[in-house]
């Protein structure tokens, strides 16, 4: 039995650059064993270590149906994520989880669904994504809203282009288009006039910077999304994962265990436009 609040060793299978500053580790514990009893829902996040350097959370990115080993993608931004960062295929880490309440997909069946997201937002995103395209004939319409600085901070290229082949509706924009941008500019927000679902029976799910899910929860409310309606996955410093250390407060809520994913009904109330 794996226990969530100790650390296991893990070994890194594989290492794949996404764009300048993000990568995508493929990790599988190194007692063979324990990954075969591993199993995560889309959206937990689990504890990784590189040792020496410090622990940090990290959303899996990867199918929830693809048991042999897990993915991680990384944005290169502290202490931490710069010396995992330096790490190659073979090199050994910690890893610790699956933690928190991910998004609720049995809930969402028959239903049509939009995934929207702000930069590195869209890996935790990802295992959701992955998950929906496996059991696709359990839902109704699907689309995938994407927007990023540049061009060239696209994510996941190749599987945008293999959701696009199964019917799922992919849309780009971006801040800074260079000249051989063809697509929208603009925020994620001027996306969703290009969806055409019935609105009654379609549930969004949302990932990104805090000031985008904000607005984003606004405008979809401006559409007439009830909050019931809308799920986001925040992300804040979560150090314990368990609720001990209260890093992660969010109001009244902690992101580690009452979270990441919530309901937009219940983050009215929550600080959403700080972190």
């Amino acid at each position: 039995m794996i226990t969530p609040e100790k650390p296991y060793l893990a070994k890194i299978l594989s290492v794949h650059i996404d764009t300048a500053d993000t990568k995508t580790f493929e990790v599988a514990f190194a007692d063979k064993n324990l990954q075969k009893k591993f199993h995560f829902g889309p959206g937990q996040f689990m504890m990784v270590s590189v040792f020496g350097f410090g622990e940090m959370p990290i959303s899996i990115s990867s199918s929830p149906y693809k048991t042999g080993s897990m993915k991680f993608t990384v944005v290169n931004v502290g202490n931490v994520t710069n010396a995992l960062h330096k790490l190659g295929k073979g090199a050994k880490i910690g890893i610790r989880g699956p933690f928190g309440k991910g998004f609720p997909l049995q809930r969402f069946r028959k239903k049509n669904i939009i995934f929207v997201s702000g930069g590195c937002g869209l890996a935790p995103l990802r295992s959701a994504i992955y998950a929906v395209q496996e059991k696709k004939e359990l839902f109704g319409k699907v689309s995938v809203l994407f927007g990023c600085r540049a061009p060239e901070n696209v994510l996941f290229d190749k599987d945008m282009k293999q959701w696009q082949k199964e019917k799922i509706n992919v849309l780009l924009t971006v801040d800074s288009p260079d000249d051989k941008w063809k697509g929208n500019v603009g925020v994620v927000t001027s996306l969703f006039g290009k969806v055409d679902f019935p609105i009654e029976n379609t549930i969004v799910m949302m990932c990104g910077p805090s000031i985008m899910m904000h607005y984003g929860l606004i405008e979809l409310r401006k559409k007439g999304f009830k909050d019931e309606q809308m799920f986001v996955s925040l992300e804040r410093l979560m150090q314990c994962g368990v609720g001990y250390c209260s890093h992660c407060n969010c109001g009244n809520k902690y992101a580690c265990t009452d979270g990441p994913v919530f309901c937009a009904k219940d983050v009215k109330k929550l600080p959403l436009k700080e972190g």
